[in-house]
């Protein structure tokens, strides 16, 4: 009995959470937090909170993909700007009256302890998936903004695409950092050059 629970124990410690970038923080006890600006308070993220602490540390982005996709499949422009706005608030009223509230709040963040997305894939992420991520975000880009000319969007959507087009190759770049750097990491291990 005592050897399950020891077993449980480290196989708890092993666990990791699968948040990286703004606002996420480790803390001396290499635990996960989530620091929100509004309230000035840091929130400790367990494994069961990881998902939704990911959608909603995303959800303007998140948001803003769904509005233009409204706009450019069947809404007017102006229809999915306001179903963007109701989506948005929808979304930040769960966030601060449900899912904070379910998170333990913590006063002393250390904010030098930053996981970085870099960082995050680096250490978590296999070669392989690195790399495909890397090449995935890289079509993103490119698709996102064939579609819009070639859909012939109007100036709004146009810009909304390139802009979501420079943020799938800004991923794609980091992705291709982290892919040398995982390399490099290897080839230390291994003695190579």
């Amino acid at each position: 009995m005592s050897r399950k629970l020891v077993k449980q124990t480290e196989e708890q410690q092993k666990e990791t959470i699968r948040l990286s970038g703004r606002n996420i923080y480790t803390d001396k006890q290499n635990r996960t937090i989530y620091y929100d600006w509004v309230t000035k308070k840091g929130y400790l993220v367990g494994s069961k909170d990881a998902q939704a602490a990911t959608f909603y540390k995303n959800r303007f982005a998140v948001i803003l993909i769904a509005a233009i996709l409204f706009a450019a499949t069947f809404l007017t422009v102006t229809q999915a700007v306001v179903a963007g706005a109701v989506m948005l608030a929808a979304a930040e009223i769960a966030y601060r009256r449900s899912f904070l509230k379910k998170l333990e709040p913590v006063e002393d963040v250390d904010f030098e302890r930053r996981v970085t997305a870099l960082q995050y894939i680096v250490n978590e992420k296999s070669k392989g998936q690195t790399l495909s991520l890397a090449v995935l975000y890289l079509l993103a880009a490119v698709l996102v903004v064939l579609n819009a000319l070639d859909q012939k969007y109007g100036t709004g959507l146009l810009v909304l695409s390139g802009l979501i087009a420079l943020i799938a190759l800004y991923f794609s770049v980091l992705h291709f950092i982290g892919l040398a750097k995982i390399s490099q990491k290897e080839n230390q291990k291994t003695g190579r050059k």
